[in-house]
């Protein structure tokens, strides 16, 4: 972690575990003003590259020092900027935030990017937060060589904890289960009929993974019509709330997800569905609390129902087998930390330019003073005059990039120059070797 300790890099962020929900929401930075943070703090000579993660669940703004900084705290001016850029007081920001500055601030994103650091342990959708995120920065000219290196990392790492343990196979949320419960009871789902109620949130969930698994049959139901129309944009049918009754008898998985206080399938309508199906089983999701359905269709014939109460418990043994999984997520996190560290460590000045002097004296020493010892008709001293013309040639060569790279004050440059001296004549490739 040395290489990293007096890094320019650093990270500022606030999320649920600190930060109360109603300033994470003043908080929150929209697409386009993503683009507008970083291009003012840019701007403003505060950060020499940024990204900046934004979910309900966090804000969290990775930058690069800026030249502009000077003796200034880099976190207290980043502060001051995200207090002044939302009109909140800054004492408000500063009292429920987090800091992070070089090695702890990578090993922070290469949790985030692994699911170790969400409200639910190990979920999928921060992975695409973290892309879409290092995706508008790109777009917005915010990234250069060491964010675009060190986002490149944090999304293979989310990628290798995912493959390669079982952080996320196991669902944890009641949509997540209640998906999964389906994929059990109808190993392909794609020809299964569902039929779902509600279209709040819940429904919503649910609607997403049976689109996202293949499924082709989805209907909708919904007290308001044009929220089952809009959840049914890209796929199912929207169905009038008055329908539930007469298309109950041709689902094979009835979802239900309701606000209602009292069941919206009662005991008489589901035996007449069943009257109807002639035998063919008919099962019952209920995700509502209250229950949308009424417990008693449970002691029908070929009725199968499974309620939140059910849902939760199979939740929270996906829960704690989720953890056993932390220990092998972490050495994959600890392992993907120092190769970037590594990586970072050979962008300082000096490891660079004593790289560069050695690659430079490696081709004098192999194609220059080898083929002057073979010429035996030169005298030994006038060889070694040549040799030391062949040497005061190489610092010549030499001083131009090194004092490039030396005297560039700001640091995301001196950086990016580093980044092209390493790539141009192959210093990494050479230590490799």
């Amino acid at each position: 972690m040395s290489a990293l300790v007096e890094s320019p890099l650093l990270l500022v962020g606030w999320d649920y575990r600190q930060t109360p929900v109603e300033l994470r929401e003043r908080l929150a930075f929209p697409p386009d003003k993503v683009r507008e943070a970083l291009n003012a703090m840019r701007h403003e000579g505060l950060l020499a590259e940024g990204v900046i993660i934004s979910t309900c669940n966090r804000s969290e703004i990775y930058g690069v020092r800026g030249v502009a900084m000077g003796d200034r705290d880099p976190f207290d001016a980043v502060t001051e900027f995200i207090a002044r850029f939302h009109g909140i007081p800054q004492l408000e920001v500063d009292s429920s935030g987090y800091r992070y500055s070089g090695g702890e601030a990578v090993r922070h994103l290469l949790r985030v990017a692994s699911g170790l650091e969400s409200m639910a342990l190990g979920e999928d959708q921060i992975i695409g937060q973290v892309r879409e995120a290092f995706r508008l920065a790109s777009g917005a000219g915010a990234t250069r060589s060491v964010l675009h290196r060190l986002f490149q990392k944090a999304l293979e790492t989310g990628k290798r904890v995912r493959s390669e343990t079982g952080l996320s196979t196991k669902p944890i949320s009641i949509p997540g289960v209640a998906m999964e419960l389906a994929q059990k009871i109808y190993e392909d789902i794609t020809p299964r009929k569902f039929l779902i109620l509600g279209a709040g949130e819940t429904a919503g969930i649910f609607f997403d993974l049976l689109v996202a698994r293949g499924a082709k049959n989805i209907e909708v139901a919904n007290r308001t019509l044009a929220r089952s129309e809009e959840l049914c944009r890209r796929a199912g049918k929207a169905l009038p709330w008055e329908d539930l009754a007469t298309r109950l008898p041709h689902a094979d998985i009835v979802v239900s997800a309701t606000a209602s206080t009292t069941p919206v399938i009662t005991l008489e309508t589901a035996r007449q569905a069943m009257a109807l199906r002639r035998g063919k089983p008919l099962f019952f999701l209920d995700l509502g609390i209250p229950r949308n359905v009424d417990p008693r269709i449970s002691e029908l014939d070929n009725a199968f129902l499974y309620a939140v109460d059910d849902l939760q418990e199979i939740a929270e043994r996906n829960r704690q087998e989720r953890q056993k999984e932390i220990g092998p997520a972490l050495e994959i996190l600890e392992e993907e930390l120092q190769e970037f560290v590594s990586w970072f460590g050979a962008l300082a000045v000096v490891p660079t330019v004593t790289a560069l002097r050695k690659k430079f004296e490696s081709i004098r020493e192999t194609d220059f003073d080898r083929q002057l010892e073979k010429m035996a008709h030169i005298a030994e001293g006038d060889r070694e005059k040549i040799r030391l013309m062949a040497q005061s040639m190489v610092r010549s060569l030499l001083r131009h990039p090194t004092e490039a790279i030396k005297e560039e004050p700001d640091p995301g440059r001196r950086l990016d120059r580093a980044e092209a001296v390493r790539h141009l004549f192959a210093l990494d490739v050479e230590a490799k070797d």
